[in-house]
């Protein structure tokens, strides 16, 4: 992280002047701007039922996988140990995750967001949840057949991931107060993964291991009818002024 820092301070650029706020009158008033400015932007509703629904299935899922993984066999789940699970998770996942995010980021550059790279992009965050739907079904024993899955998942989330971030910086952040209005948009889209997960074990508890990872694919159904209907913004070139909140 030290190196990565490092880098990042020589070739990332230095942006433009930040208006700074000397009061606080003025950074209420200040606050109250990037909100009204916030829900005044261009098909904002339509934006941000995209950014909660996107994460609508990951955010039931992803509270379970763990129980699921660890719960013993006669109870639905794969009986797998502390150290398998860790082992799954740290190094199949991480590996699949950090080459999605990578593989995404070149696909987009070249691409570029449109509706077409945005549906790609939701059908691998959303569909590669159908690998825990296999392992439920299937119930394997082979360690490897599940690092499979896992690594399935992971390499989908972080492939498919990128075309959220990418989305609220081409569709929410642009205007005057772009770091502000990123940040509003990031806190939503954790709310509508937060909701989800909260009602996640209730689901798990009632459906049996089996039955909620197929209701998890279901659950994909309005992340891609919001990819679908979403009007994505032109991209901003022009520099604006950014102010700290």
């Amino acid at each position: 992280m030290v190196l990565l820092g490092l880098y990042n301070m020589r070739v990332i650029p230095e942006g433009n002047e930040v208006k700074e706020v000397t009061s606080v009158k003025e950074g209420f008033a200040t606050l109250k701007d990037v909100i009204i400015t916030f829900f005044q932007k261009k098909n904002i509703w339509f934006s941000l039922c995209f950014i909660v629904f996107y994460r609508f299935a990951e955010g039931q899922a992803i509270k379970i996988i763990p129980l699921f993984f660890k719960a013993s066999r006669e109870s639905g789940g794969l009986g797998l140990s502390t150290s398998q699970i860790g082992v799954l998770y740290g190094v199949f996942g991480s590996i699949a995750f950090v080459l999605g995010s990578i593989v995404a980021g070149y696909y987009v550059s070249n691409k570029g967001l449109t509706k077409k790279t945005l549906l790609i992009l939701c059908a691998f965050f959303n569909l590669p949840f159908a690998a825990y739907a296999f392992l439920a079904i299937a119930m394997p024993h082979d360690i490897y057949v599940i690092a499979s899955a896992v690594a399935v998942e992971y390499f989908g989330y972080g492939y498919g991931f990128v075309g959220l971030i990418l989305f609220m910086m081409q569709n929410i952040a642009p205007g005057k107060y772009k770091m502000a209005h990123y940040a509003f948009g990031s806190g939503l889209m954790n709310l509508g993964f937060m909701i989800p997960s909260m009602i996640s074990g209730l689901l798990s508890d009632y459906l049996g291991y089996k039955e909620f990872f197929i209701w998890v694919l279901i659950a994909t159904i309005p992340a891609f009818i919001v990819t679908w209907l979403v009007p994505l913004m032109p991209v901003e070139n022009e520099p604006t002024e950014t102010a700290v909140v």
